[in-house]
């Protein structure tokens, strides 16, 4: 937890999780949730049937209309960017798997519409919410306000809980959904602050694209606010302050301008290469999940995709992707990216979710310790080959390599290499394209992988260092259980001498070694990485400006010789101080969140 300055009565501080970088001062203005209710009854005669289904037909076209008109209301200059980010509550609304449901749920239940819709949707969200995908389970609140929207327009309703916004506020709720945020526009609301919500929420990426600093997940806020209290919203440190006394009101609007100066320079500098003061070249990717994340990793400043999850195809229907559709959406990222490369990482899920999918029972126990990724792929061959052969035939449309998760012995790669051969081979024979030589590469983030590293490397053409799972495997502690929470330390002395010997290893075989984990996207262990020699770093787009900027404003023999310092430490704070002190003496003009700790 990163506290306020002293001065600031603790009582008047709640914390949160940060969206962004900002700092917000405005009156409060609270915009009540209203739950939807809806209506249950069953239809009395075989006459009510369709013109249930047509008020269920228009109720999603009209909503379809609504959201796409939230859409293009976006400033222009974020089309390109972010235009696309409603792009899966349109894919929900086309998706005919959730409706040909509820028009069945109609007909053989005689349900009224808004019923059937609920109970479709209700079924949906229970299966993403047994997802292990933290990515996946922060979507759960688009799938809540979809469902909602439509039932809203069944229902003919309006929202009238809005009233005019004061210009300056800063907005309270207890959630917002993504066009809510959108309507929102930086000139007439500075902050946004919501009880409820996560980091990689759609309407959190909104906030972020629109400019407006948020805080999302401060429970119990609403309890003590009132319409015009003075809130200060510290998007940076993640902590919003109740009627700020005289120097704590004049502490954060210096912060505030400091921050907007930052931004301008790191923004202007993010298409400059990623090159040291003393000419060493690192490149910097950006990590995608969502094909519409795009655009945002090339306009700040990505050199290229350097994780592509391929998971989201395979989790937001109710029927394993085809061939097609998989090809399509691989041919649009390795289309869109070109000439930058595109890192396509193979199907890492577990049994639990894929054969729920498939109408068979999967395995009960934890996934992160059972038949996922790799070992998913290599006992379901016709899975596997489906989505190699859609990732083959994007080949021809640009750079791509493959890469492959949760790799922990030779057999894994030199199956998977066969495969691939002969997936290939028969592509061939009907008459697909295929880009020849395409490397292969294996992600590191299992002990037993850092203990074979220099066998595997000699199979591989590069290496990837999985960060996340390195560590919890590593430390033996699920990293999302806020029991041992504390206990996951990126800094724990054996990861970092993992993550040296993997890059070591690499380096030694002459391949490219990359970190795609979150340490390659903060600035507190990004030049550790660089110093011990990883020569790609991928990250989330929002990350992108400020790494380049420190790598660029870095010596590359100074933080060797950090790097080189910290693997002789014997603990983590150990390793926090020193790498803290380097970053407060090179970096304070860019008052990095780490340097107020």
């Amino acid at each position: 937890m990163i506290l306020p300055p002293p001065f600031v009565p603790p009582d008047t501080v709640f914390y949160g999780v940060g969206v962004g970088h900002g700092v917000a001062i405005g009156p409060v203005h609270i915009i009540h949730s209203i739950k939807i209710r809806h209506s249950r009854y069953k239809l009395t005669s075989t006459s009510m049937i369709e013109p249930e289904i047509k008020r269920l037909r228009e109720a999603r076209q009209s909503t379809h209309q609504k959201l796409s008109a939230a859409q293009e209301a976006l400033p222009a200059e974020l089309l390109s960017k972010d235009g696309d980010i409603f792009s899966t509550h349109l894919m929900l609304l086309n998706d005919p798997y959730l409706f040909t449901q509820t028009e069945k749920m109609i007909k053989e239940k005689r349900l009224n519409a808004e019923a059937a819709l609920v109970a479709t949707f209700d079924q949906y969200i229970k299966t993403i919410s047994s997802f292990e995908n933290e990515y996946l389970k922060s979507r759960l609140y688009d799938l809540e306000t979809i469902s909602n929207s439509l039932v809203s327009a069944l229902q003919e309703r309006e929202d009238g809980n809005r009233v005019s916004i004061q210009e300056g506020s800063v907005v309270v709720s207890l959630e917002l959904n993504p066009s809510e945020v959108a309507s929102l526009p930086p000139g007439l609301v500075r902050g946004i602050v919501t009880e409820r919500g996560s980091q990689t929420s759609h309407s959190a990426l909104v906030a972020q694209a629109i400019g407006i600093p948020m805080v999302v997940g401060v429970q119990g806020i609403l309890g003590v606010l009132e319409h015009g209290d003075l809130l200060v919203v510290d998007a940076i440190e993640g902590h919003v302050i109740h009627n700020p006394d005289r120097d704590a009101t004049n502490f954060y609007k210096s912060r505030k301008s400091a921050q907007d100066s930052y931004k301008v320079e790191i923004n202007r500098c993010a298409h400059l290469p990623a090159l040291t003061l003393d000419d060493h070249k690192v490149a910097v990717m950006g990590n995608l999940e969502l094909v519409e994340e795009l655009p945002a990793i090339m306009t700040s400043g990505g050199e290229g995709i350097g994780l592509y999850r391929t998971e989201f195809m395979y989790l937001t229907k109710q029927a394993l992707p085809t061939e097609e559709e998989l090809f399509g959406i691989y041919r649009r990222v390795v289309e869109t990216a070109h000439p930058r490369p595109v890192v396509i990482r193979t199907l890492d899920l577990g049994a639990d979710k894929i054969m729920g999918i498939t109408g068979s029972e999967g395995s009960k126990q934890s996934q992160a310790l059972g038949l996922r990724a790799i070992r998913f792929c290599l006992k379901h061959l016709d899975i596997f080959r489906t989505q190699l052969r859609a990732i083959l035939r994007a080949s021809v449309f640009g750079r791509l390599s493959v890469m492959l998760p949760m790799i922990s012995s030779l057999d894994e790669i030199r199956m998977t290499k066969e495969i691939l051969a002969d997936t290939a081979e028969g592509l061939t024979r009907e008459g697909h394209g295929i880009s020849p030589g395409i490397p292969i590469g294996i992600m590191i983030e299992v002990p037993a992988a850092v203990s074979l590293v220099d066998e595997l490397a000699a199979e591989a053409d590069f290496l990837s260092i999985g960060t996340n799972d390195l560590i919890q495997y590593s430390l033996a502690l699920d990293r999302t259980n806020p029991d041992v929470a504390d206990l996951y330390q990126p800094f724990h002395p054996s990861i970092l001498r993992m993550v040296k010997a993997t890059i070591d290893a690499g380096r030694a075989r002459g391949l490219s070694v990359s970190v795609c984990g979150d340490m390659a996207a903060e600035p507190t262990s990004a030049p550790i990485l660089v110093g011990f020699g990883a020569d790609t770093l991928s990250m989330p787009s929002g990350s992108i400006p400020t790494i380049k900027r420190i790598i660029r404003m870095s010596s590359y023999e100074e933080i060797k010789q950090i790097a080189d310092e910290i693997l002789t430490l014997s603990t983590t704070e150990e390793s926090k101080k020193l790498i803290r002190g380097h970053l407060k003496n090179r970096f304070r003009e860019l008052d990095l969140p780490i340097l107020t700790r």
